[in-house]
């Protein structure tokens, strides 16, 4: 059964199931972020799979500090807005916020993934509409308990004088750096320190302020589970750095609890999306955008890759390694079978759930079968396409392959490796070899007067090695070094089906 079912059909939460993820948008927004995104999804479409009532709503925390430039942004330019609220500094280019040019951004990628959940942005609907107000003073009049939990759950220790807020600083406009002092039921009064944190200095302004409608917030762990209790939330999954034995999750949790007194939400850990061997941070900007990725693979593909993977497995997805985009196309024409085939199947339900919009039934050759016909030139694709389907194309079948094709022609021009960025049959010197050798060449010549699709020929290929006493490994072997001299290359059939004419000719080399 499809993970997404499964969690769906075993959770307790109580109906209508509030589904909830969020991210701070600091920056270009790295493929990982897209697990949270989907898993969430897939949660969220399996509860209403399964008969339960469920919405889906996705928080963009951009009333959270810059406490970090990206390598890509120019410090002369930004280092200036350290300890900002993240929408009060200018976008990277164009106008507007920095929050809604790399919020926006990253809403385009998930939104053509067939994600699309309703969007808040943590600053107008939360704060500034007074919506948190209520889970503010909560937390001001419970400071001290809060503090305990803290050192309790993570053996954090702060001021005896320290409160869960930050506000603005009316003097320098930074949030970052501003800790409350005091708090007397209606306002807080705070400092703005020089040496609090290390990524930004304090203008030394002390000042007196309400704490309501958007004039300050709170630090992401007390912030958290005042979501939960503001908007009720069912079901919120979280990484698995969040979730360790005294993490963030966990001092949340003990907040709904002890302070909210609420159930946290239903809780889902997954592990990291990680790009060649490393977790990905946007602030760090390790790893590949959300953005760039979506470039190289169809929606499809990357919803798919997602899907196929349980939240508590990692995702180790390096595109510059030439197998990898290739076997995933593969593995997605293959669960693709299994739904058209069955689609309770668990590879056919996977399929489904990664699929955007609803699946057509459509043929479209091999990744790379269709990214050796590319590279040969003057093929006719959708000629061969044909010879391989044994059938005239449909439209969609047409319309899939012009879209594949666009794909593979990227995979070729970015990830594929240079020695194998063309396979082109040319003659090669006489091998060395026995009479079983040339008497199969010769019989596998006489065969290429038919027309064949590329699997019928690749059968044919194996059986006229059997019935000339070879070994299937010895038999393409040898047509490689006939054909490119390599002891390796793409199928051969379809090696043989880009250039027929060229194909028949190196083997006359070999046996006359």
């Amino acid at each position: 059964m499809f993970w997404a079912d499964i969690v769906a059909k075993e959770s307790k939460a109580k109906e209508p199931i509030l589904v909830n993820d969020a991210k701070t948008p600091s920056g270009k927004v790295h493929v990982g972020a897209l697990r949270g995104v989907l898993i969430h999804d897939f949660v969220y479409k399996s509860f209403l799979n399964v008969g339960k009532k469920a919405t889906y709503t996705y928080h963009f925390d951009d009333f959270d500090p810059m406490d970090s430039l990206p390598g890509s942004l120019p410090a002369e330019k930004y280092d200036k807005y350290m300890g900002f609220p993240l929408k009060d500094i200018p976008a990277p280019q164009g106008g507007g916020t920095y929050s809604d040019f790399y919020g926006q951004d990253f809403i385009r990628v998930f939104n053509s993934l067939g994600a699309e959940p309703e969007i808040i942005w943590s600053y107008k609907d939360l704060y500034k509409s007074a919506k948190l107000d209520r889970a503010i003073k909560i937390v001001l009049d419970n400071a001290g308990k809060i503090q305990e939990i803290y050192h309790k759950v993570s053996g954090s220790q702060k001021k005896k004088d320290w409160y869960p807020f930050q506000p603005i600083c009316e003097n320098c406009g930074k949030i970052g750096t501003t800790a409350v002092f005091a708090w007397d039921g209606k306002v807080v009064s705070y400092r703005c320190e020089k040496e609090m944190v290390e990524w930004a200095a304090g203008c030394g302004h002390e000042g007196k302020v309400s704490p309501f409608a958007g004039a300050g917030k709170m630090p992401w762990k007390v912030e958290w589970p005042s979501k939960w209790f503001i908007n009720s939330v069912g079901f919120e999954g979280s990484g698995k750095d969040h979730t360790s034995k005294g993490g963030s999750r966990d001092v949340a949790n003990h907040i709904a609890r002890e302070v909210f007194e609420i159930d946290p939400p239903e809780d889902l850990p997954y592990e990291f999306f990680i790009y060649g061997g490393r977790k990905m941070s946007s602030s760090k900007g390790i790893g590949a955008s959300a953005a760039e990725v979506a470039e190289v693979l169809p929606p499809n593909l990357l919803r798919f890759l997602n899907a196929r993977f349980h939240p508590r497995s990692a995702i180790d997805f390096d595109p510059t390694h030439p197998d990898t985009i290739p076997n995933l196309f593969d593995e997605y024409d293959r669960a693709r079978e299994a739904f058209f085939s069955d689609s309770d199947s668990d590879l056919g339900r996977t399929f489904e759930a990664g699929h955007v919009g609803k699946p057509g039934n459509v043929f479209v050759p091999r990744f790379i079968t269709l990214a050796n016909w590319l590279r040969q030139p003057g093929i006719d694709i959708e000629k061969e396409a044909e010879k391989a389907k044994g059938e005239p194309l449909t439209n969609s079948d047409k319309e899939d392959l012009e879209r594949r094709s666009r794909y593979v022609k990227i995979w070729l021009e970015r990830f594929a490796p240079a020695e194998s960025k063309i396979y082109e049959i040319k003659e090669q010197k006489k091998l060395s070899g026995d009479k079983k050798i040339w008497s199969y060449f010769k019989f596998l010549d006489q065969e290429l007067e038919k027309d064949w699709t590329e699997d019928e020929l690749q059968n044919r290929i194996f059986q006229l090695a059997k019935e000339n006493d070879l070994q299937p490994k010895e038999a393409f072997l040898n047509l490689y070094q006939a054909f490119l001299g390599t002891d390796h290359g793409p199928k051969v059939s379809s090696l043989i089906l880009s250039d027929k004419s060229k194909a028949r000719d190196a083997l006359r080399k070999q046996y006359e």
